[in-house]
This record gives structure tokens, sequence and C-alpha cells, in this order.
């Protein structure tokens, strides 16, 4: 029998003298914290197909592997890497997960906005990392958030203060570029929305190389004051080879609104957390997601939502597209507190299986403690619908170009919930594959 412990130290084999790492590589209350964070990591173990919350997914792939950290080396992929760069845009790039002030752009910010590494941060604005710490507790955190914080060694810091307005879009670029396989890097990016301040920010985990063996363990937090906006667009195109585990953590004041798209076309595993807790009466939002897979691939949808006050509005809807022996798991819950009177919930997973062997476990969840709500949710599991592939065919179109069509029609309303063109041209060059395949 294997024991946690065991398995934790398997899986960190490749990480030389770790506690000493970070103690060279931070100082006081931060070394303190990511040190607390690698002890928790170590007594914790990884959750295995008996826990609830992975039942569907199987870590052995992940953490049987011996990683090491990623280091600075030099990056030759420019050229690719400018295509999904839009010079009007805020781009923040980061290359195995080090900040690349070369290939960023982050110059003329309005008034109100600050972007710069969360190392920096810990010092100069240390008493808007602490507030956040505060709200998620150490031993509240999931096994890989836990790592992630242990691991970090910079990330990133956007911060607009009460009123501030960033029109253009905030474009957060993790790009991995390995020679040698077995990497893992720990991307962090903490999102400040002030009050009544409004932004758009996108993250996309991007890799030039099909056949990368790397593992990716994200962790993004967005705090949004009262009356704030924030759009947030979340791309993941890793290496097909890749593993990507990522949570977002997002906490909302009263009368806030959060828009949030979860994108994955990529990796060989994929898992998605998305928690959202609507602390403030009246804050709304709005989760739209959209997987593709094809061949063994395989994407672990998680969402809650945690109403917590009266009047709060949630809307959420993911949709994938399955093609080979490809899998995808969704598990969305919503949490509706007794205070929370007069919230108003609508969740839907909707999946199309265009493979013979590919396979959907959904499961939409709700917990209510409230009487005065209207709450429901919903999940359907399809193909194509033959008469619609043999009409476009019997009007002289291939049927390889009719499943490609009706497909597309598929995804276009999801899409099309994108309202920034530049966003919207994005998430559209990265599905050009996935209709390339069909």
């Amino acid at each position: 029998m294997i024991l946690q412990s065991e398995r934790n130290d398997s899986f960190l084999e490749g990480f030389e003298h770790l506690d000493k790492t970070i103690a060279l590589q931070s100082t006081g209350w931060l070394r303190e914290f990511r040190l607390k964070n690698l002890s928790r990591f170590n007594e914790a173990g990884f959750p295995t197909l008996k826990d609830e919350e992975w039942k569907y997914l199987n870590l052995e792939p992940i953490i049987s592997r011996h990683y090491h950290l990623t280091v600075s080396t030099p990056f030759t992929e420019t050229a690719a890497l400018k295509t999904y760069l839009n010079p009007a845009e805020t781009n923040v790039v980061f290359v195995n997960g080090i900040f690349s002030e070369n290939l960023s752009n982050v110059r003329d910010l309005p008034k109100g906005v600050v972007i710069t590494t969360l190392t920096e941060a810990m010092t100069s604005h240390r008493a808007d990392i602490e507030n956040l710490l505060k709200k998620y507790p150490v031993a509240q955190a999931n096994v890989f958030t836990t790592l992630n914080l242990a691991l970090t060694g910079n990330g990133i810091f956007i911060k607009l203060t009460d009123k501030a307005i960033n029109k253009k879009n905030i474009h957060i670029v993790h790009v991995t570029s390995v020679k040698e396989q077995n990497i893992i890097s720990a991307p962090r990016s903490v999102i400040l929305i002030g009050d009544s301040a409004e932004a758009s920010v996108m993250e996309t985990h991007i890799s030039f190389s099909d056949d990368a063996v790397y593992f990716t363990n994200a962790l993004t937090d967005i705090l949004i004051a009262q009356n704030g906006i924030l759009n947030y667009h979340k791309a993941q195109s890793e290496s097909l080879k890749a593993f990507h585990i990522g949570t977002t953590r997002v906490w909302q004041e009263k009368d806030s609104n959060f828009n949030g798209f979860s994108f994955m076309v990529g990796g060989s595993i994929t898992r998605n957390n998305l928690d959202v807790i609507l602390n403030g009466e009246g804050a709304s939002t709005r989760l739209n997601g959209l997987y593709c897979t094809n061949g063994t691939q395989l994407v672990d949808n998680h969402s809650a939502v945690d109403h917590r006050e009266p009047n709060g509005t949630s809307n959420q809807l993911y949709k994938g597209i399955l093609n080979g022996a490809s899998r995808a798991v969704f598990n969305g819950k919503i949490f509706v507190k007794p205070i929370a009177q007069k919230t108003n919930s609508y969740q839907l997973n909707k999946n199309l299986l265009l493979g013979k062997e590919a396979r959907v476990d959904t499961k939409p969840q709700l917990e209510i403690g409230a009487d005065d709500v209207k709450c429901t949710h919903g999940a359907t599991i399809g193909q194509l619908n033959e008469d619609e592939v043999f009409y476009l065919q019997s009007r002289c179109i291939a049927k390889s170009d009719a499943v490609k069509m009706l497909s597309k029609g598929f995804v276009d309303d999801i899409i099309d919930t994108i309202t920034d063109e530049s966003i919207h041209a994005k998430l559209n060059k990265l599905l050009e594959p996935t209709f390339a395949a069909l």
C-alpha cells in the first residue's frame, strides 16, 4: 500500500530541497506563507477516485511523474506568439512561468490601473494581498491550490482603484516552450476590481508543441468590490500531451458583475475549477464555457456558485463537442444560503457527441436553503441530427463539411456572447484546428 505522503514525495522527487529554494526566493511573512502551504500539501496528499470531487478523473498519469521547476530559457517562437497578441491591447507575457518584459506591452495605463509582478506587489501592495488571503483560508484550499501557493515564485498583480475604467483588454499569456519534459509551472494571477471600476481580462495558456509533456498548475484570484464589473475570459490550448489543472476563485460584493468564459481545446488531461462567491446583495455572475476534445483527451469542469446574500443572479451555460474516444465531465453546483432570498439561478450543460466512443459524465446540482428563489438546472447529451446532415448532403455539401457546419452552429451562440471583437477573434482562431479535424 502506497501512503499519501509517499505519493507526494515521489511527485516532488524532482524538486531538490524545495524548502530551501522557497527560503532563498522569499523573505518574512511570504516565506512563512509558502512554507506553510508546502507543509500542508505534504500532509494532505492527492485525491483519488474515491473522493467525490475527483471520482471521474484519474490523476495517476499526472502525479506518477517526477517534475522539476521551470527555468529561464531562450524563447525562439516569437513569431508564432505574436499571432496571439494584439498590439492595441495590454499584453502580459510569461514564458515557462517567468515574466518576460521584452515580450510584454505594459505601458500607457489609465489612471487608477496598476499592473505589476506579484513579487513586487507583495511589498508595494501587501495590504491588498493579505486582505485577499484572509478570504481563502489555507485549510479550505484543494491540494493543487495549496501546491500553487507553495511553488509560485512570481505571477501577475492587476488592480483597478475605485471608479477606474480600463477600456483596453488586458491579455495575460502563459506560453510553455520547453526542450525538457516533465516541467511544472505554477502561474498565479491576482485581479482586484475596485468600487465602480471596470475591466476586461483574458488569460491564455498556450504551447507551440503538441509533443511537450509538462504540468501547468494555475491559480487566479479575483475580488470585485461594490458595483465593480469584470469581463474575464480564460483560454486553454496547451500541448496535447500536457496536463492542466486550473482554479479560478471569484469573490463578489454588493451589486458587482462578473462575466466569465472558460474555453478549453488543448491538453491531455484538463481540470478546470471555477468557484464564485456572491457575498453582496444584488451581485450577478454569468459563466459560459466551451470545451472541444478529440482522441483520448479528458476535460473536467467543476463550478461552484455560492449565493450568500439576497437578490443575487447567476447564469451558467457550458457546451462541449466530443470527438474520438475523448471524455468530458461537468459538475456544476449552486448553493443558496437561507438568507439569500430572491435568488435567481440557472444552469445548463449541453454536449454534442461526434465520436462513437466519446463519453460525458454530467452532474448539475442544487443545494437550496432559501424558499423564495428561482433555481433551475439541466443537462443534455446528443448526436448530430442525421436528417440535417442528409439535407445538407442533398444540397451537394460533402458529409464532412456538413458535420463541420452543424458543429459550428452548435457553438456559435455561446461564442457570440463575447462582444469584444479581439477576444472573439482569438477564440475563433483557437477553434480552427478543432473544426479542421472533424
